[in-house]
């Protein structure tokens, strides 16, 4: 069989044919290093929940190089996985209050989206003094790729703000508009 490019409807279909095969492979690659970190603050507990998406084959690599023998999201227990999560976030992902008191993170769960590659996590911290002022560091997986850029939209009511945050760039104030 003998394909002619003759006709740009040809081409076109040929284009979107190649598009659709290559493409593919190339997203579950994801060359891009990001995560991204939603935070409400829950007037009510005083805390500030986060849910912070990374990517779980980046996660799971990570995770496996700090124990030092295989770790898997789907087979590794419940509880050693869940301890080896929180003691990676607590170093990599850091909250003061206002003033200048960190705070510690209390693990709430986990679940992964096997169809998008996609590992969230789940943590409260506290924060006594609302989230206003209080000062956030989100490193995760920064020390493992130079390009990692991670991002948190804080929210406080009808107030939000989006920190960006990249590789050894340390802490950011949340500071919502006036």
């Amino acid at each position: 069989m003998t394909i002619h490019f003759g006709s740009a409807a040809t081409r076109w279909c040929f284009l979107l044919l190649a598009a659709t095969c290559v493409l593919p492979r190339i997203a579950a690659a994801h060359p891009l290093h990001v995560s991204h970190a939603e935070a409400d603050f829950n007037r009510a507990t005083g805390k500030l929940e986060v849910a912070l998406k990374v990517f779980a084959d980046d996660f799971e690599t990570k995770l496996t190089a700090r124990a030092g023998h295989r770790v898997s999201l789907e087979k590794t227990l419940k509880a050693e996985l869940d301890a080896l999560c929180l003691a990676y976030l607590a170093e990599t992902f850091t909250v003061k209050s206002r003033d200048g008191a960190r705070q510690s993170l209390h693990w709430v769960g986990r679940e992964i989206k096997d169809s998008e590659n996609h590992l969230w996590l789940y943590f409260e911290v506290p924060l006594p003094g609302g989230a206003d002022g209080a000062r956030i560091v989100h490193a995760v997986l920064s020390d493992t790729f130079r390009d990692q850029l991670n991002s948190v939209l804080v929210r406080d009511g009808g107030r939000a703000v989006t920190l960006v945050f990249f590789p050894d760039r340390g802490e950011k104030t949340v500071a919502f508009a006036r």
